[in-house]
């Protein structure tokens, strides 16, 4: 228990891998992890992303980070920021998720320090953000990969990791 409660305290001193950079519009979509997934690590972190959001004021869309949290074991429950469009009020366009588009889940595997592409299944709901809530029992990406990783230039700045026989470092 002290261990956790560590690992929690640890986690939040030093700055977050996803870092959600957008403002609250006051819709969300909530999605709940299940304690019952086995294949994440205590201070392993789970970014949302909607690949097709609202990411500005202007209404383009493309690749927007809507939501994260940090495990520890328990059950996670992430508010995902949806976007809201108030234009037609004279308004700003708020950046967020589009209703109807998945959430798609990228896992920061904090024992080998990589970003990976994840895949969920879901006990409830669609998936989607649709302001309403997906609860997901199952997240699975290979956690021996290394994610994707080809060279130095792929990890974060000061980072290393082992790849067969070499150190890589960036």
């Amino acid at each position: 228990m002290k261990s956790k409660l560590l690992l929690i305290l640890l986690g939040f001193t030093f700055s977050q891998h996803f870092a959600v950079d957008i403002e609250e519009t006051g819709e969300s979509t909530l999605f709940i992890f299940e304690d019952s997934i086995s294949s994440l690590d205590a201070g392993d972190e789970l970014g949302l992303y909607d690949m097709n959001g609202i990411i500005d004021s202007s209404g383009n869309t493309g690749e927007v980070l809507v939501g994260s949290g940090v495990w520890d074991g328990n059950q996670l429950n992430i508010s995902t920021i949806n976007s809201s469009d108030l234009s037609q009020f004279g308004g700003p366009i708020l950046p967020g998720s589009l209703n109807g588009n998945a959430m798609e889940l990228r896992v920061w595997d904090s024992s080998n320090n990589l970003e990976k592409d994840a895949t969920y299944e879901l006990s409830s709901g669609s998936g989607t953000f649709n302001g309403l809530f997906s609860v997901i029992s199952l997240v699975d990406f290979d956690s021996n990969s290394g994610g994707g990783l080809t060279d130095a230039c792929d990890l974060p700045d000061n980072n290393f990791y082992i790849l067969g026989e070499q150190l890589l470092y960036n």
